[in-house]
């Protein structure tokens, strides 16, 4: 399986790559091929978004369609992410500043449909497995880097199992008690328009008790989808695939024993949704059978009403 990968410029050397790419072209093609492709290309810019990007309805249904299929086909959210230690109060060594602690690789299967009012119901479970910086291994165990202390890290399974998504916010069925910005407030989606390609932001602030260490976590995190824009062109499409990436910053995860302690961690993750389990890695197909034996094999099934 290939991720997608996304390529970033600056604005100077689109501007570069762009004029010399297409002088290229205009030398070294035939007039019949060089018209076809600015037909073309005036064709495509001539299309319209077929939703209202200030709307909360059709942000909703955008905002869904990224995640999964509105279908109902079951969908495999698959992400791989680093994660890194802040220690803002040693700045004089930029080794104690910031490490990587470990890496990881996380999966999200989801069911979900539109209801007759317009809001989407989901059925979900997602979990995430802990891996080795240097070599890539699955891990129970590590060595925290800033501590030295060796700390178990068991495979980690999300609480929340399903809820309802509507334009002013999900109501969320959780396991554990749970408060967000993005709980109980319009979906906030910032477009940039980048050509051919749309790319989609969205924050929040959120706040959970967790059970184990009898603590409140605090995080922020910012995803961003980019997507093909042609598939905003029709919103007769029941999935969006998008290129996904994660970013959060958050308190010290509890397993490290450091509460207390100055600081924060940092967390990354690139991804994109598939239709088949065949379509995850491998590797990470057969680390999740070991470790959480039960996660595929456990129907994922509407409740009845």
């Amino acid at each position: 399986m290939k991720l997608s990968s996304t390529k970033y410029y600056s604005i100077g050397k689109i501007t570069v790559c762009s004029f010399f790419t297409l002088t290229l072209f205009l030398n070294c093609t035939s007039k019949e091929s060089t018209s076809t492709k600015i037909k073309d290309a005036v064709e495509l810019s001539n299309q319209k978004i077929d939703y209202d990007l200030n709307d909360p309805k059709d942000k909703l249904l955008i905002f869904e369609k990224m995640q999964g299929d509105l279908s109902g086909k079951m969908t495999y959210s698959y992400s791989e992410g680093r994660v890194f230690g802040i220690r803002p109060d040693k700045p004089d060594s930029l080794n104690v500043f910031g490490k990587e602690v470990f890496r990881y690789s996380g999966c999200g299967m989801k069911i979900m449909r539109l209801l007759d009012n317009g809001n989407v119901e989901t059925k979900s479970k997602g979990w995430l497995l802990y891996r080795d910086p240097a070599t890539g291994a699955f891990l129970s165990k590590m060595t925290n880097p800033y501590t030295g202390q060796e700390v178990e890290v068991p495979p980690f399974r999300a609480g929340i199992r399903g809820g309802v998504m509507t334009p002013e916010g999900p109501e969320v069925d959780a396991s554990f008690t749970m408060e967000s910005t993005a709980i109980g407030a319009p979906l906030d989606l910032v477009f940039t328009d980048m050509g051919d390609k749309m790319h989609i932001t969205r924050h929040a602030f959120t706040k959970w008790f967790e059970k184990k260490s009898q603590t409140w976590r605090t995080e922020m995190t910012l995803d961003t989808y980019d997507v093909d824009k042609k598939y905003l062109y029709d919103r007769s499409y029941t999935h969006i695939p998008s290129d996904y990436h994660w970013t959060s910053q958050t308190s010290w995860l509890s397993l490290l024993n450091m509460s207390g302690t100055p600081g924060h961690m940092i967390w990354t993750s690139s991804g994109s949704t598939f239709f088949s389990k065949e379509d995850l890695p491998a590797d990470f197909i057969a680390a999740t059978e070991e470790k959480q034996p039960d996660v595929f094999a456990e129907p994922l099934i509407w409740d009845e009403k």
